[in-house]
């Protein structure tokens, strides 16, 4: 275990150092570390996610171990260890001799002298407990199910009790596949299975699976490598299919980096038409050339522009457009616990006015007669349904359509015909999209 200690603490501070995700962080230390043990590798990444996703819970034991001082006094490789060590007592289910041996593991990495500082805590943190009749029913929550507590009084105000406990239970999102008709045909699941893989069609989608239990070794295969199938999560697969572009179309794929979406609309479009992709970061429309390329995509052409200025948008007008902004990706934090850590309150109040600026660009490039898709992986209300009914009050020529296929469950705030997905109802991200067309 000791080697996957090691990239785990890297990873670990990583994270927190350059508020990249558990992925990238994990990339990073690979490469940085020379890593070739794949399963090391594995060990590390699933002790990385289980440790930012209880990070505040972990959090409040070292804190108390450490009173009078906090977390955040200690250096990053510190707070690192003592997040992975109180995992590893308080949840991993593994003997307090793992534990040891991870402290003497680190003494080893570190030096003595720089473990001095949180003896005592180490000693501490295996006979403590969360008070859990002190907290409030807000902090209760948090706590038992790894959440700020910002984020979980914010669901109150907009949620039942049922679905706020629902919302913030953990929840093992299953993973998806499309299949690439640019490069094969719906005979590819077949041939997948022939291979032992385990695949369940996606009911109401074109070309989406399910991957099921002890199939998690789909990238390893040629027909991935070839671009014959893409990984893609049900609720991104749903945001093409309420788009539906006509082969002849002119689309605008706005803020369209890494691509995945592109290549869903040129899927869907037989590679005739153009799809216009514009992302404001260079780095970003590189991974959008290296996708698009591998799917076979021949349709779509790149423009490094920022959005939110209408200059940067090309001056031509679209038969569809297609907005998949950031967000503050709180559907999202099943698989990636942490962005949990990383937002704020007032950071939704920030999305939601970039989504604002953002729409409103995008809307000016609607043809008459075209239509307009916005999506996101959120769940809040400001960034979804707050967007498209300032959108509405501001733009009469537009009006609200159902988002065909409907898989999910009906907008808020009145706009029944967008939808939105949740990942204890629909079993994948959380998400919002809706359509709209102008007259």
């Amino acid at each position: 275990m000791s080697e996957s200690w090691t990239i785990a603490l890297e990873a670990l501070s990583w994270v927190e150092l350059q508020k990249i995700n558990e992925d990238a962080a994990l990339s990073r230390t690979v490469k940085q570390l020379r890593i070739n043990d794949r399963m090391a590798t594995k060990e590390a990444g699933i002790l990385l996610y289980e440790v930012m996703k209880r990070r505040n819970t972990l959090d409040y034991l070292i804190n108390v171990a450490l009173e009078p001082r906090k977390i955040g006094d200690l250096d990053v490789g510190l707070r690192s260890f003592l997040r992975l060590y109180t995992f590893m007592i308080h949840y991993s289910g593994n003997p307090y001799l793992e534990s040891h041996r991870l402290s003497e593991h680190v003494r080893g990495i570190l030096g003595a002298k720089k473990l001095r500082p949180v003896e005592e805590a180490i000693d501490l943190i295996p006979h403590l407990e969360l008070p859990w009749g002190s907290f409030s029913h807000d902090e209760e929550l948090a706590y038992r199910y790894f959440h700020p507590i910002w984020y979980v009084n914010y669901l109150h105000k907009h949620f039942d009790e049922q679905n706020v406990v629902s919302l913030i239970r953990p929840f093992d999102t299953p993973k998806y596949i499309r299949i690439n008709t640019l490069k094969a045909d719906e005979s590819l699941p077949d041939s997948l299975r022939q291979q032992g893989f385990q695949l369940e069609k996606v009911p109401g989608l074109r070309c989406a699976y399910r991957v099921l239990d002890g199939s998690k070794d789909l990238t390893n295969t040629e027909l991935y490598r070839e671009g014959a199938f893409i990984v893609q999560d049900k609720a991104s697969i749903l945001a093409g299919e309420v788009a539906s572009p006509k082969p002849q179309d002119v689309v605008l794929d706005v803020c369209a980096a890494p691509g995945v979406k592109t290549s869903h609309l040129a899927q869907l479009m037989g590679n005739q038409g153009r799809i216009i992709s514009v992302d404001y970061d260079e780095r970003r429309l590189i991974s959008w050339k290296r996708l698009i390329d591998k799917l076979g995509v021949t349709n779509a052409e790149p423009i490094l522009g920022d959005a939110t200025k209408l200059e940067d948008l090309p001056k031509e007008k679209a038969d569809l457009v297609m907005l998949d902004p950031p967000c503050s990706g709180t559907g999202t934090f099943n698989d990636a616990p942490s962005g949990k850590w990383r937002i704020t309150r007032r950071s939704i109040n920030r999305m939601a006015g970039l989504q604002r600026r953002l729409i409103e660009n995008a809307a000016l490039h609607v043809k008459e007669g075209g239509s307009l898709v916005y999506c996101t992986c959120s769940v809040t209300v400001e960034e979804n349904e707050g967007v498209i009914k300032g959108l509405l009050e501001g733009h009469p020529a537009f009006r609200l359509v159902e988002a065909e296929p409907r898989i999910g469950a009906q907008g808020l705030l009145r706009l029944a015909a967008a939808q939105r997905l949740y990942p204890y109802m629909h079993e994948c991200e959380g998400f919002f999209v809706a359509k709209l067309v102008k007259n």
